[in-house]
């Protein structure tokens, strides 16, 4: 699908973001693991969490969507994988926080995905599984692992994923006896630890931080309220953050919870380092544009962002650096190179250096340029937000990359005042 930005926008309507992703994950699987009935409200049903939904249906968990949400039969302490093979989609997500949890039915199992996910390094997980002697294989089609994970003591480098200390923490408390994490520094996305910790907390699971290392009680029961919500995604609403800045004019953002734990949260203060205005309101913020001017980033704990904030740095007076930019080269994409190769269309120069990345804005933003989505979801939107600044119409190919994660950006960003059409392939 081609998705067509005209420039400019008008002052559009309040934009309702989506349930947070990484929130939807945690809750879906913490439930799927309690016993009896949970209803979850507000969570995001995209190709990511739908693909956690139908790799939890292989261990016995069941799904129904009600008129205010979605009701998970949980499976309590009875793991039954039915012997399937686990299909992940392209969700990095799923596929490290079900890898251990699967290990824990003793039986062989084979994981696949689209994409480039089954690519995506797994090097933790490998480790681990080799040295308590248990089966692990991956080529560029599947996954393979065989052998329970037992009580240990699990070192766990902190530079590559979160995923890998989430999956672990997920299965860790169902074992016969205690376990340990330590992460080793740079203990980077540590956010989204605690984002899973509060989860798994709040469904009767404890833990105990000390340092850099998490003790794990073994022989623990999931037991989740019978109702949850899942809070806004703050990384969605980091695009119509953006978009105020880029387009020059407000717009207001529902569901960004004032209090939340997210990494992205960050985006409320980078928008003010950038020379915007972001403004409490009852349901979430306002964000008010100003002059754009450079600002500086730290991606180790919010590494989502990272093409968002590249397009913004895109329109900014100046040069703008960002730190700890590594991961971002194996996501969806290798994102730094697919927003270098496209800003550069657009007349915007990044420069990289190992995991520094720095971006001189332009004032002026060329129009009338076809530009690829890279198949990842937030290159697509990054680079839609800073098409209404372009002189001319801007065209972006694969768009339906947006699935992934946020199937009605382009609706919500109609909403918001832009406009925006589909071209033919």
């Amino acid at each position: 699908m081609i998705a067509v930005i005209q420039p400019g926008r008008t002052a559009g309507s309040p934009v309702q973001i989506p349930g947070s992703k990484s929130l939807s994950h945690r809750a879906l699987i913490a439930a799927a693991l309690s016993q009896g009935d949970t209803k979850i409200r507000g969570l995001v049903e995209n190709n990511d969490t739908k693909a956690t939904m139908n790799c939890l249906v292989h261990l016995g968990a069941s799904f129904e969507h009600t008129e205010d949400g979605l009701l998970i039969h949980g499976i309590g302490t009875g793991l039954s994988y039915d012997g399937s093979r686990i299909d992940c989609g392209e969700s990095g997500s799923t596929l490290r926080f079900l890898i251990p949890l699967f290990s824990l039915t003793d039986q062989e199992v084979c994981f696949t995905g689209h994409g480039k996910l089954m690519s995506r390094p797994q090097t933790v997980y490998e480790e681990l599984f080799r040295k308590q002697g248990l089966r692990f294989e991956q080529d560029a089609e599947f996954l393979r692992i065989r052998g329970s994970l037992r009580p240990d003591a699990f070192v766990v480098r902190g530079d590559i994923s979160s995923q890998f200390i989430s999956g672990l923490l997920t299965a860790l408390p169902l074992l016969n006896g205690a376990s340990s994490i330590t992460v080793l520094p740079p203990y980077e996305s540590r956010s989204y630890v605690g984002l899973t910790m509060d989860v798994l907390e709040n469904a009767g699971i404890r833990f105990k931080e000390t340092g850099d290392t998490i003790l794990v009680p073994g022989n623990q029961h999931y037991h989740c309220a019978a109702s949850l919500q899942v809070e806004g995604d703050d990384s969605q609403g980091a695009f119509f953050a953006v978009l105020a800045m880029t387009s020059q004019l407000p717009v207001s953002v529902s569901g960004m919870r004032k209090e939340s734990r997210q990494g992205d949260h960050v985006i409320v203060s980078l928008i003010e380092q950038a020379g915007g205005h972001s403004i409490p309101t009852d349901t979430g913020y306002r964000f008010e544009p100003g002059a754009v001017t450079a600002f500086a980033a730290d991606l180790a704990d919010c590494p989502d962002l990272g093409p968002v904030l590249f397009a913004l740095a895109g329109c900014a007076e100046g040069t703008s650096v960002f730190t700890h930019c590594g991961r971002l080269r194996i996501k969806e994409s290798d994102r730094i190179a697919a927003m270098k190769e496209e800003l550069a269309k657009l007349g915007i120069a990044l420069q990289e250096d190992g995991d520094t990345v720095r971006i001189t804005g332009s004032e002026t933003i060329r129009g009338g340029v076809t530009l690829d989505g890279h198949n990842d979801h937030r290159i697509v939107m990054a680079l839609s937000v800073l098409a209404v600044r372009a002189e001319n119409a801007v065209a972006i190919t694969g768009a339906e990359a947006v699935n992934k994660s946020y199937p009605d950006f382009f609706e919500d960003l109609r909403k918001a005042g832009a406009e925006v059409s589909y071209g033919p392939e």
